[in-house]
């Protein structure tokens, strides 16, 4: 028996179900796995069993949170940190288990001096992102200003034109009037 605790870490995976498709292509299920490794020779990677959530609970709740980053639902509260590509996947894994699923949430993070490694510099950046955005609505607003007088002046400009050619038309009959 070895001295080395099992290292478990719970994963979104994929098992057939053994049918075919209309197109005779093989279908597939989403399904937990669990890879199970006792340093130096055991590494275990299978589908999870029930009573395995049960037993190890905080790598459990760890892949859910994993799970809620990739969530379409997100997107509703903010920014997801999985479409943000100033982030690697290890950088989104652990946001994710810390319970940081979009770009806003990790805004507000700017400044804390107890994040690990280089997340403290992706929450700054997360913070000039929003404070970007902020200033994004202020130009839209300029811009469709400068698209409305625009089309003002392009219609006044085909006024003038319709009158230069009504003028011309004018000048042109009088020419033939006194010739």
């Amino acid at each position: 028996m070895s001295d080395h605790q099992a290292l478990v870490h719970f994963y979104q995976g994929w098992a057939t179900t053994h049918e075919t498709s209309a197109d005779g292509l093989p279908v597939y299920r989403d399904v937990v796995m669990i890879q199970i490794e006792r340093p130096p020779t055991l590494k275990l990677n299978r589908e999870a069993e029930p009573q395995e959530f049960v037993d190890y609970p905080d790598e459990y709740d760890a892949f859910k949170k994993e799970i809620r980053a990739r969530d379409p639902g997100v997107s509703e509260i903010g920014y997801p940190l999985v479409m943000w590509p100033a982030l690697t996947p290890a950088s989104v894994q652990m946001f994710a288990v810390r319970g940081i699923y979009t770009v806003e949430e990790l805004a507000k993070l700017a400044g804390r001096r107890d994040l690990p490694g280089n997340l403290a510099e992706l929450a700054l950046r997360a913070e000039r992102l929003v404070d970007m955005q902020k200033n994004f609505g202020k130009y839209e607003a300029l811009l469709k200003d400068r698209d409305m007088r625009l089309e003002e002046v392009e219609a006044q400009l085909d006024d003038m034109r319709r009158t230069i050619s009504a003028q011309n038309s004018m000048i042109d009959t009088l020419k033939m009037r006194v010739a």
